[in-house]
């Protein structure tokens, strides 16, 4: 568990705030948005590299992680870079494969990268399918099935997670080892957006037994929400789609601590990757060495797929709306 972290005082804001205008973009002085500085705390920077879109994601433990790998590329044979390869240093975590089809069906495919001592790092070969999501639409909310395969010699270790995610509430919930967790997206709010740091913005954090989730009205087999069970975040849904402040988010939506941060900066700061933080200071182990892709844990594993998965989620809606820019 992460440090206790109150939500942001801007959830906080009154609801006319957003009748403003948007200004400009300030000048900029910091070659990271503050919406990446704001946890300090020890953990992974996990970069989520932009790449042409049928080509998917290439996701790294750091940026640096990112750069050594384009270096290492051009001298891969030598001793040293292979030792260091091994250890699971400068290669990549995974490539996220999309699909070309994102309305439903298969929608990403995790591809874990496997590096050995047996020959040079190769990264159309070094690989297998770690998890498969699969989407499908209902009415208010769309599932994400994530199908794990942590070794693929060992089937008895495959498991499921099922994130519902809200079409109108900022909320993406799903259950990992008893746990209610849920990623909140703070992006459509109207000081966020000022800001001009970042083009959109994820909070994560795990709910309390008293807090709604939306998991409360599944049965933790299938991909649908049960409707007949009293649900506040389910029902009222015509209500929610004429409520401008539905798609803000509210206090109570957090729970007491926030874990992990994802985010993408903003084109002005030329970074060309969506970034996760995500916090270790739960972890008694003090010389982790987080340049390994060996040092994540499989929790957080799935913290980045699940977190790959909103980026994609972002990425569809912006390419959309630059289609309509330019009809």
């Amino acid at each position: 568990m992460g440090k206790i972290d109150e939500p942001p005082v801007y959830t906080n804001r009154p609801i006319d705030e957003k009748k403003g205008e948007e200004a400009p973009p300030p000048p900029f002085t910091e070659a990271v948005p503050h919406y990446f500085q704001d946890n300090k705390s020890p953990g992974w920077k996990i970069v989520i590299n932009n790449r042409f879109w049928t080509d998917g994601f290439r996701i790294f433990v750091s940026n640096d992680a990112s750069n050594k790998f384009d270096i290492f590329k051009k001298k891969n044979t030598s001793p040293e870079v292979v030792e260091l390869q091994e250890q699971g240093f400068g290669v990549p975590l995974f490539k996220a494969v999309t699909s070309f089809i994102s309305v439903s069906g298969r929608f990403i495919t995790f591809r874990r990268y496997t590096p050995t001592n047996l020959h040079p790092f190769d990264v159309d070969r070094d690989y297998y399918d770690y998890c498969v999501v699969t989407k499908s639409v209902h009415l208010s909310y769309d599932t994400y099935t994530f199908k794990f395969t942590p070794d693929p010699k060992n089937p008895s270790l495959n498991f499921k997670v099922v994130l519902f995610s809200h079409s109108i509430l900022p909320i993406h919930d799903y259950i990992y080892k008893g746990e209610r967790r849920r990623w909140i997206d703070e992006s459509n709010l109207m000081n966020f957006r000022l800001q001009w740091q970042v083009k959109y913005g994820f909070k994560h954090t795990v709910l309390t037994p008293d807090q709604v989730s939306m998991t409360d009205s599944w049965d933790g087999k299938g991909d649908s929400l049960d409707r007949k069970k009293q649900n506040e975040l389910l029902n009222g849904l015509l209500r929610k789609t004429f409520s401008i402040s539905a798609k803000y988010p509210k206090p109570e939506y957090y729970g007491p601590y926030i874990t992990d941060v994802l985010g993408e900066a903003e084109a002005f700061f030329k970074l060309g990757y969506a970034e996760v933080k995500i916090d270790d200071t739960g972890n008694p182990n003090t010389n982790v060495n987080y340049e390994s892709i060996f040092s994540l844990r499989e929790d957080d594993l799935v913290t980045i797929c699940t977190a790959t998965v909103l980026k994609r989620q972002k990425d569809i809606v912006e390419d959309n709306r630059r289609r309509r820019r330019k009809n």
